[in-house]
């Protein structure tokens, strides 16, 4: 992981509360800066890359990340416990080689993400909105409990083997 992000001062922390409550776009405010155990819930950030950082804890719920014209990268990334309730995923996402275990993912809009060779293990996605196929997940892990809860009340019975 990197350890050359600079860490967000209360002044800093003010001023992004600031624009969140305003509406406004925090992109610029948090580039360079770690996001570990910080709180960016309600936010948007249009423009995000997290290549091979720390940004565990942090509190995306409700956030609105990404933009139609820019690929969002999070990448070799321990997001550990983060907390993306409702959060939406606009444009291209890619959450590739990421530790994403124990997040809440309940309620979020996914339907974008790339999330190749991800560790979802304790994670939850009850409620989201997610796109399931081989090339957006290859070599993800997930919880077993996931797809036991997709097919309640289906038809249909889904055999999950764990490797």
């Amino acid at each position: 992981m990197k350890n050359m992000e600079k860490i967000i001062n209360s002044a800093l922390r003010e001023k992004i509360k600031t624009y969140i409550k305003n509406g406004l776009d925090i992109s610029d405010l948090i580039k360079g800066y770690s996001l570990k155990n910080e709180d960016l819930s309600r936010s948007i950030i249009k423009t995000l890359s997290c290549v091979e950082t720390d940004i565990s804890n942090c509190n995306f719920s409700h956030a609105t990340i990404g933009s139609l014209d820019k690929i969002t990268t999070i990448i070799r990334t321990k997001m550990v416990n983060c907390n993306f309730f409702s959060a939406k995923f606009i444009g291209a996402v890619w959450i590739r080689n990421c530790d994403a275990r124990n997040c809440n993912f309940k309620r979020a809009d996914v339907h974008s993400v790339d999330y190749q060779f991800t560790n979802f293990l304790g994670s939850s996605f009850c409620g989201a909105i997610i796109t399931i196929s081989t090339s957006s997940g290859v070599g993800c892990k997930f919880p077993k409990e996931m797809f036991e809860d997709l097919c309640k009340g289906w038809d249909m019975k889904i055999n999950v083997e764990e490797i």
